[in-house]
């Protein structure tokens, strides 16, 4: 319904009510005590005038002033019981008071009086209700103009594209940020129909009107009005009504978000590649100089180097050699960030708690707020948190006690790091970090690459003897300060 139609009866109410304001208004302003004062007193000077006047000179007819005036006010009983007054009052003081006949007259006189006045009292009544529906009807025009003010300040101020669809898949409302995201001229978007920028609406217009509220999130690919793709991300809610289902929906621009996150997985994959290989390396560099020294010890033997053995021998520890130097660099300190450990470790929190919700686990968290920052590379460190807490969750699985406590502390120079879990714990800590562990769950290379990692950030991975459970600790240098204040110095210059 149209602001227009909804407040259409108003202008009549309003030429009504100005009616009354000019001639009752003043009235109906008086007080309960006024009024009967008034007609006490219009009735007593009434009486004294009939009794006054000559006996053949009626002014019974004055009556109805009082009764008249007491109906804005007095109530049905007290209506009743004036009523009766002024009519005894009209026979007494009548020319031919009390005389045969008066049951008649004081039958119709009554009649008279009190059909005026209860009359006149249910239309003041009515116009009382009349005015109070009035300013209630006011009240909530008022309320909605304010309401629908504040909606539309809140739509239009919104970064976020907001758009509603009719029935049939059409642009029934929409903001400036959604004309901006699908480059279209302000108000070219009403009308339109949805599906030719975010084709994944049509479907969701689509659905059987069957009563069902949905509210629920996706995503899907768009298309601007130049023909440019988007990756959209989209909130959505249906409205069921009578002429079938609406939907509104909230739309955000996510290419720039989901191209930071392809190069950030991206920079994260290349530098935990870097870091197996590395570390895959220094083991073949290990193997390569154990062979070149079997290999000479075989030499010193006579007759052994004329061997196509030996020969072959020597030319498997060269390839290793040459094997061993094609060694991705390792994290070089430039790569390396202060790292704040409190939100890392919340962001770790909201990322492992459903897989503890699967077996019944509980997750707590003890990191001081003054925690300082580390060096260290982000998503590498979630990355090996992640490997420590699967490693924990596999192992809590058949334990009747199932919790992971992530402890921060420090000292000068370093941060540590505790993952604390119930489970049964580590047999042989000294061989956990060899890579290729026979009875590993995967390829046993976790704790090896999540042992990497860290060192590639300068810390180190250990595990921690403790009474019960498993306890894996994370050793991080602390950020250099000086280096905080050169990041925030940039900052400030290039802001």
């Amino acid at each position: 319904m149209s602001e227009t139609e909804a407040s259409s009866p108003v202008p009549d109410t309003v030429g009504d009510r100005e009616i009354w304001a000019r001639f009752l208004d003043p009235l109906f302003n008086l007080s309960r005590r006024t009024i009967f004062i008034i007609v006490l007193a219009m009735m007593g000077l009434i009486a004294l005038a009939d009794w006054y006047v000559e006996r053949d000179l009626s002014l019974g007819v004055l009556y109805m002033f009082p009764i008249v005036f007491a109906a804005m006010t007095f109530r049905r009983s007290e209506m009743v019981i004036l009523v009766a007054v002024c009519t005894i009052l009209r026979e007494h003081f009548a020319p031919f008071s009390w005389q045969p006949d008066v049951q008649q007259r004081l039958f119709y006189t009554a009649i008279s009086y009190g059909g005026v006045g209860l009359l006149l009292n249910e239309v003041v009544r009515n116009r009382r209700l009349m005015m109070s529906h009035y300013r209630e009807l006011r009240e909530q025009i008022d309320r909605r103009r304010t309401a629908e003010a504040q909606f539309e300040a809140l739509v239009e101020s919104s970064p976020a594209a907001i758009i509603t669809l009719d029935p049939d898949g059409r642009i029934e409302i929409a903001n400036t940020a959604a004309e901006q995201i699908l480059a279209v001229e302000r108000g070219g978007l009403l009308g339109r129909i949805a599906a030719d920028y975010l084709p994944v609406l049509a479907d969701l217009v689509q659905q059987d009107a069957s009563g069902i509220v949905y509210r629920a999130t996706t995503t899907g690919v768009g298309r601007r009005a130049n023909g440019e793709s988007f990756h959209a991300y989209i909130w959505f809610s249906t409205l069921p009504s009578s002429s079938g289902n609406r939907l509104a929906a909230i739309i955000v621009d996510g290419s720039e978000d989901l191209r930071d996150w392809q190069e950030a997985s991206l920079q994260s994959i290349l530098r935990s590649t870097r870091v197996l290989v590395g570390s895959v390396s220094h083991e073949i560099r290990n193997l390569a100089a154990a062979i070149v020294m079997v290999h000479s010890n075989l030499g010193r033997i006579p007759g052994v180097s004329e061997s196509e053995d030996y020969s072959a021998l020597n030319t498997l520890a060269q390839g290793l050699a040459r094997l061993a130097t094609v060694e991705l660099n390792q994290a070089a300190e430039s790569d390396l960030t202060g790292v704040n450990l409190k939100r890392l470790v919340d962001e770790f929190c909201i990322i492992i708690a459903p897989s503890l919700e699967a077996i019944d686990g509980e997750l707590a968290q003890d990191v001081p707020r003054d925690t300082p920052l580390v060096l260290g590379d982000h998503q590498g460190l979630i990355q090996v948190l992640m490997n420590l807490s699967r490693n924990s969750i596999r192992a809590m699985e058949a334990c009747d006690a199932r919790k992971l406590v992530l402890q921060v502390s420090s000292d000068q120079h370093n941060v540590f790091l505790r993952l604390v879990d119930t489970g049964p714990g580590v047999l042989n800590p000294d061989l956990a970090f060899q890579p290729f562990q026979p009875g590993a769950d995967a390829s046993g290379l976790g704790l090896f690459v999540s042992r990497a990692i860290i060192r590639a950030c300068q810390g180190e991975l250990y595990h921690e003897p403790s009474p019960t459970g498993c306890t894996m600790v994370v050793k991080l240098k602390i950020y250099p300060l000086e280096d905080v204040a050169s990041e925030m110095n940039e900052t400030e210059v290039q802001a």
